[in-house]
Protein backbone atom coordinates (compact mmCIF):
# COMPACT_ATOMS: atom_id res chain seq x y z
CA UNK A 1 0.00 0.00 0.00
CA UNK A 2 0.92 3.52 -0.85
CA UNK A 3 1.94 6.04 1.87
CA UNK A 4 -0.16 9.01 2.01
CA UNK A 5 2.98 10.96 1.39
CA UNK A 6 6.07 10.58 -1.57
CA UNK A 7 8.11 8.32 0.15
CA UNK A 8 11.72 8.77 -0.67
CA UNK A 9 12.58 4.95 -0.05
CA UNK A 10 9.99 4.19 -2.92
CA UNK A 11 11.29 6.81 -5.04
CA UNK A 12 14.21 5.67 -4.95
CA UNK A 13 13.38 2.28 -6.23
CA UNK A 14 11.38 3.60 -8.96
CA UNK A 15 14.49 5.68 -9.88
CA UNK A 16 16.82 2.74 -9.72
CA UNK A 17 15.62 -0.32 -9.80
CA UNK A 18 17.13 -1.30 -6.23
CA UNK A 19 17.33 0.44 -2.96
CA UNK A 20 20.06 3.19 -2.32
CA UNK A 21 21.76 3.99 0.89
CA UNK A 22 24.08 7.48 1.73
CA UNK A 23 27.53 7.44 2.60
CA UNK A 24 27.46 10.65 4.84
CA UNK A 25 30.63 12.76 4.97
CA UNK A 26 32.43 15.20 6.88
CA UNK A 27 34.71 17.05 4.32
CA UNK A 28 36.40 19.76 7.44
CA UNK A 29 34.74 22.73 5.98
CA UNK A 30 33.35 24.49 8.83
CA UNK A 31 30.30 26.58 8.46
CA UNK A 32 30.81 30.66 7.23
CA UNK A 33 28.09 31.76 9.87
CA UNK A 34 30.36 32.90 13.07
CA UNK A 35 27.42 33.80 14.97
CA UNK A 36 26.27 30.05 14.56
CA UNK A 37 22.53 28.86 14.48
CA UNK A 38 20.90 28.79 18.10
CA UNK A 39 20.70 25.03 17.54
CA UNK A 40 23.69 23.46 15.91
CA UNK A 41 25.89 21.82 18.19
CA UNK A 42 29.96 21.50 17.89
CA UNK A 43 29.64 18.91 15.31
CA UNK A 44 27.86 20.52 12.61
CA UNK A 45 25.11 17.73 12.21
CA UNK A 46 27.67 14.45 10.87
CA UNK A 47 26.49 11.33 11.03
CA UNK A 48 26.38 9.50 14.11
CA UNK A 49 28.47 6.33 12.73
CA UNK A 50 31.14 8.69 11.82
CA UNK A 51 31.36 10.46 14.99
CA UNK A 52 34.27 7.57 16.27
CA UNK A 53 35.50 9.42 19.18
CA UNK A 54 32.13 9.62 20.22
CA UNK A 55 31.48 5.76 20.20
CA UNK A 56 31.87 4.62 23.97
CA UNK A 57 29.06 7.41 25.12
CA UNK A 58 27.18 6.69 21.80
CA UNK A 59 26.51 2.76 22.86
CA UNK A 60 25.25 4.02 26.53
CA UNK A 61 23.15 6.19 24.92
CA UNK A 62 22.98 7.99 27.84
CA UNK A 63 23.33 12.30 28.36
CA UNK A 64 26.39 13.41 28.46
CA UNK A 65 25.90 17.15 29.27
CA UNK A 66 30.18 18.16 29.14
CA UNK A 67 30.53 15.85 26.18
CA UNK A 68 32.68 18.57 24.49
CA UNK A 69 34.91 18.89 27.15
CA UNK A 70 35.30 14.99 27.25
CA UNK A 71 36.02 14.38 23.14
CA UNK A 72 37.97 16.84 21.54
CA UNK A 73 37.08 17.34 17.75
CA UNK A 74 39.28 16.34 15.08
CA UNK A 75 40.49 19.40 13.50
CA UNK A 76 41.52 18.95 9.58
CA UNK A 77 43.66 21.45 7.89
CA UNK A 78 45.58 20.05 5.23
CA UNK A 79 44.04 19.48 1.71
CA UNK A 80 46.12 15.97 2.00
CA UNK A 81 44.31 15.58 5.99
CA UNK A 82 40.72 16.32 4.92
CA UNK A 83 41.56 13.89 1.54
CA UNK A 84 43.01 11.49 3.88
CA UNK A 85 39.64 11.64 5.84
CA UNK A 86 37.32 11.11 3.30
CA UNK A 87 39.16 8.34 2.00
CA UNK A 88 38.69 6.85 5.75
CA UNK A 89 35.27 7.90 6.06
CA UNK A 90 33.85 6.50 2.35
CA UNK A 91 35.44 2.99 3.26
CA UNK A 92 34.07 3.60 7.08
CA UNK A 93 30.65 4.36 5.67
CA UNK A 94 30.43 1.96 2.55
CA UNK A 95 31.54 -1.15 5.09
CA UNK A 96 28.24 0.23 7.67
CA UNK A 97 26.14 -0.19 4.97
CA UNK A 98 27.22 -3.17 3.28
CA UNK A 99 26.83 -5.21 6.67
CA UNK A 100 23.36 -3.65 7.44
CA UNK A 101 21.82 -3.82 4.19
CA UNK A 102 23.76 -5.97 1.92
CA UNK A 103 23.68 -5.78 -1.68
CA UNK A 104 22.24 -2.61 -2.13
CA UNK A 105 23.70 0.62 -4.31
CA UNK A 106 24.99 3.43 -2.81
CA UNK A 107 25.32 7.78 -3.29
CA UNK A 108 28.25 9.93 -1.63
CA UNK A 109 26.42 12.42 0.54
CA UNK A 110 28.61 15.31 1.59
CA UNK A 111 26.24 16.56 4.79
CA UNK A 112 28.43 17.77 7.54
CA UNK A 113 28.38 21.88 8.05
CA UNK A 114 28.39 23.96 4.77
CA UNK A 115 29.68 21.70 2.20
CA UNK A 116 30.45 24.50 -0.67
CA UNK A 117 32.25 26.58 2.03
CA UNK A 118 35.82 26.58 0.18
CA UNK A 119 37.14 27.51 -3.36
CA UNK A 120 36.23 25.69 -6.16
CA UNK A 121 39.32 24.12 -6.89
CA UNK A 122 39.27 22.96 -3.27
CA UNK A 123 35.98 21.11 -3.36
CA UNK A 124 36.44 20.00 -6.99
CA UNK A 125 39.61 17.60 -5.10
CA UNK A 126 37.48 16.41 -2.55
CA UNK A 127 34.10 15.64 -4.40
CA UNK A 128 36.35 13.61 -6.68
CA UNK A 129 38.32 12.22 -3.99
CA UNK A 130 35.30 10.75 -2.45
CA UNK A 131 33.71 9.63 -5.99
CA UNK A 132 36.72 7.92 -7.04
CA UNK A 133 36.34 5.02 -4.67
CA UNK A 134 33.56 3.48 -6.10
CA UNK A 135 30.35 3.82 -8.19
CA UNK A 136 27.49 5.86 -6.86
CA UNK A 137 24.27 6.51 -8.27
CA UNK A 138 24.16 10.34 -6.82
CA UNK A 139 26.51 13.16 -5.17
CA UNK A 140 24.62 15.27 -2.62
CA UNK A 141 26.07 18.20 -1.14
CA UNK A 142 24.17 20.00 1.94
CA UNK A 143 25.12 23.81 1.97
CA UNK A 144 23.65 26.88 2.60
CA UNK A 145 21.63 29.29 0.53
CA UNK A 146 23.98 32.05 0.83
CA UNK A 147 27.19 30.21 0.25
CA UNK A 148 26.68 28.53 -3.28
CA UNK A 149 27.81 30.60 -5.95
CA UNK A 150 27.18 30.35 -9.40
CA UNK A 151 30.55 29.19 -10.10
CA UNK A 152 30.24 25.72 -7.49
CA UNK A 153 27.08 25.27 -9.28
CA UNK A 154 28.90 24.84 -12.44
CA UNK A 155 31.64 22.59 -10.83
CA UNK A 156 28.26 20.12 -9.63
CA UNK A 157 26.74 20.07 -12.93
CA UNK A 158 30.34 18.42 -14.73
CA UNK A 159 29.66 15.45 -11.93
CA UNK A 160 26.10 15.04 -13.88
CA UNK A 161 28.44 12.33 -16.34
CA UNK A 162 29.42 10.51 -13.08
CA UNK A 163 26.11 9.88 -11.33
CA UNK A 164 23.27 10.00 -12.20
CA UNK A 165 22.08 12.69 -10.20
CA UNK A 166 23.55 15.48 -8.67
CA UNK A 167 21.63 17.04 -5.66
CA UNK A 168 21.75 20.04 -3.57
CA UNK A 169 20.68 20.08 -0.52
CA UNK A 170 19.89 23.76 0.75
CA UNK A 171 19.01 24.52 4.41
CA UNK A 172 16.17 26.79 4.55
CA UNK A 173 14.32 26.16 8.55
CA UNK A 174 11.90 28.62 7.63
CA UNK A 175 9.68 30.44 5.40
CA UNK A 176 9.90 33.41 8.33
CA UNK A 177 12.84 36.22 7.64
CA UNK A 178 11.94 36.75 11.70
CA UNK A 179 12.80 33.42 12.40
CA UNK A 180 16.11 33.26 10.31
CA UNK A 181 16.72 36.36 12.08
CA UNK A 182 15.82 34.77 15.65
CA UNK A 183 17.59 31.82 14.78
CA UNK A 184 20.68 33.85 13.58
CA UNK A 185 20.50 31.56 10.52
CA UNK A 186 22.78 34.53 8.59
CA UNK A 187 20.53 34.27 5.59
CA UNK A 188 16.98 35.03 4.36
CA UNK A 189 14.06 33.70 2.17
CA UNK A 190 15.24 35.82 -0.99
CA UNK A 191 18.32 34.46 -0.37
CA UNK A 192 16.99 30.69 -0.75
CA UNK A 193 14.74 31.55 -3.74
CA UNK A 194 17.86 32.56 -5.61
CA UNK A 195 20.05 29.56 -4.89
CA UNK A 196 17.49 27.26 -5.68
CA UNK A 197 16.33 28.66 -8.86
CA UNK A 198 20.26 28.91 -10.18
CA UNK A 199 20.74 25.29 -9.18
CA UNK A 200 17.50 24.04 -11.14
CA UNK A 201 18.57 26.25 -13.87
CA UNK A 202 20.98 24.31 -14.33
CA UNK A 203 19.75 20.75 -14.11
CA UNK A 204 20.27 19.97 -10.51
CA UNK A 205 18.10 18.69 -8.11
CA UNK A 206 17.57 20.54 -5.30
CA UNK A 207 16.35 19.45 -1.53
CA UNK A 208 14.86 21.74 0.76
CA UNK A 209 15.30 21.63 4.75
CA UNK A 210 13.02 22.45 7.30
CA UNK A 211 12.79 22.45 11.13
CA UNK A 212 9.40 22.43 12.95
CA UNK A 213 9.03 23.97 16.57
CA UNK A 214 11.46 26.56 16.18
CA UNK A 215 10.67 29.34 18.87
CA UNK A 216 7.63 31.52 18.04
CA UNK A 217 6.81 29.31 15.04
CA UNK A 218 3.25 27.32 15.04
CA UNK A 219 0.34 26.14 12.45
CA UNK A 220 0.26 30.21 10.87
CA UNK A 221 4.43 30.07 10.31
CA UNK A 222 4.18 26.38 9.35
CA UNK A 223 1.83 27.50 6.03
CA UNK A 224 3.96 30.36 5.41
CA UNK A 225 6.92 27.88 4.82
CA UNK A 226 4.48 25.39 3.04
CA UNK A 227 3.47 28.38 0.73
CA UNK A 228 7.51 28.95 -0.24
CA UNK A 229 8.20 25.30 -0.49
CA UNK A 230 5.38 25.59 -3.19
CA UNK A 231 6.41 28.27 -5.13
CA UNK A 232 10.13 27.33 -5.09
CA UNK A 233 11.12 24.62 -7.51
CA UNK A 234 12.07 22.00 -5.27
CA UNK A 235 12.22 18.25 -5.89
CA UNK A 236 12.76 17.17 -2.07
CA UNK A 237 11.78 18.13 0.97
CA UNK A 238 13.79 17.48 4.78
CA UNK A 239 11.36 18.06 7.92
CA UNK A 240 13.43 18.07 11.20
CA UNK A 241 11.77 18.19 14.13
CA UNK A 242 13.39 20.90 16.80
CA UNK A 243 16.28 19.14 19.44
CA UNK A 244 18.09 20.71 21.76
CA UNK A 245 21.85 19.57 21.78
CA UNK A 246 24.76 19.71 24.16
CA UNK A 247 27.15 22.38 22.82
CA UNK A 248 24.20 24.60 21.47
CA UNK A 249 22.97 28.03 22.34
CA UNK A 250 19.65 26.75 22.49
CA UNK A 251 20.72 24.67 24.72
CA UNK A 252 21.15 27.50 27.27
CA UNK A 253 17.52 29.02 26.24
CA UNK A 254 15.93 25.88 27.05
CA UNK A 255 17.67 25.30 30.40
CA UNK A 256 16.31 29.30 31.09
CA UNK A 257 12.84 28.28 30.32
CA UNK A 258 12.96 30.60 27.22
CA UNK A 259 12.12 27.72 24.93
CA UNK A 260 11.00 24.08 24.72
CA UNK A 261 11.30 21.25 22.54
CA UNK A 262 8.44 20.21 20.32
CA UNK A 263 6.03 16.68 21.17
CA UNK A 264 5.80 13.93 20.01
CA UNK A 265 2.12 14.84 18.59
CA UNK A 266 3.23 18.81 18.26
CA UNK A 267 5.35 17.22 15.52
CA UNK A 268 2.80 14.79 13.89
CA UNK A 269 0.58 17.65 13.28
CA UNK A 270 2.99 19.93 11.89
CA UNK A 271 4.34 17.57 9.79
CA UNK A 272 0.71 16.65 8.91
CA UNK A 273 -0.17 20.45 8.05
CA UNK A 274 3.27 20.82 6.08
CA UNK A 275 2.40 18.06 4.14
CA UNK A 276 -0.76 18.69 2.73
CA UNK A 277 0.07 22.19 2.02
CA UNK A 278 2.89 20.71 -0.40
CA UNK A 279 2.61 19.43 -4.08
CA UNK A 280 2.57 16.08 -4.48
CA UNK A 281 5.59 15.71 -6.83
CA UNK A 282 8.34 16.69 -3.79
CA UNK A 283 9.78 13.33 -2.55
CA UNK A 284 10.12 13.56 1.08
CA UNK A 285 13.15 12.80 2.20
CA UNK A 286 12.89 12.99 6.03
CA UNK A 287 10.29 13.63 8.31
CA UNK A 288 12.16 13.72 11.88
CA UNK A 289 15.38 14.21 13.56
CA UNK A 290 17.76 11.83 14.66
CA UNK A 291 20.31 13.19 17.12
CA UNK A 292 22.77 10.90 19.00
CA UNK A 293 21.10 10.65 22.54
CA UNK A 294 24.01 11.31 24.02
CA UNK A 295 23.87 14.89 22.92
CA UNK A 296 19.83 15.01 23.27
CA UNK A 297 19.15 17.42 26.17
CA UNK A 298 15.14 17.16 24.68
CA UNK A 299 12.89 16.05 23.67
CA UNK A 300 14.53 12.29 25.31
CA UNK A 301 10.98 10.88 25.21
CA UNK A 302 10.03 11.17 21.50
CA UNK A 303 10.40 7.65 20.22
CA UNK A 304 12.09 6.38 17.07
CA UNK A 305 11.94 6.54 13.73
CA UNK A 306 9.83 4.07 12.78
CA UNK A 307 7.87 4.60 15.83
CA UNK A 308 6.82 8.47 14.61
CA UNK A 309 6.51 7.01 10.83
CA UNK A 310 3.95 4.73 11.55
CA UNK A 311 1.77 7.13 13.86
CA UNK A 312 2.33 9.73 11.06
CA UNK A 313 0.96 6.92 8.46
CA UNK A 314 -2.00 5.94 10.72
CA UNK A 315 -2.89 9.04 11.62
CA UNK A 316 -2.73 10.09 7.97
CA UNK A 317 -5.31 7.62 6.74
CA UNK A 318 -7.76 7.71 9.62
CA UNK A 319 -8.41 11.10 8.53
CA UNK A 320 -7.98 10.58 5.10
CA UNK A 321 -5.60 13.42 3.83
CA UNK A 322 -2.69 12.83 1.83
CA UNK A 323 0.17 15.09 0.66
CA UNK A 324 -0.99 18.06 -1.10
CA UNK A 325 -4.58 17.56 -0.37
CA UNK A 326 -5.10 20.96 0.92
CA UNK A 327 -4.15 22.91 -2.15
Amino acid sequence: MEKPWHDYRSFLLERYGESVYRIAIDGGFGCPNQARCIYCDSLGSSSAYQRVQERGFAYRGELVEEIDSLVEPIKLQTMEERIDSISHQVSRGASFIDRRYPGCAKSIYFQAFTNTNDKTENLKKLYDKALSMGDYKELIVSTRPDVLSDEVLDLLCTYTSQVEEVWVELGLQSGSDATLKAIKRGHSVDDYLDACRRAKARGLKVTAHIILGLPNEGPAEYLQTAALLTSSPIDGLKIHHLQVLCGSELANLYRAGKVKAPTFQEHLEGVILILRHIPQNIVIQRLMSEAPPHRLIAPRDFGNKSVFLRALEEEMRRRSVSQGDAL
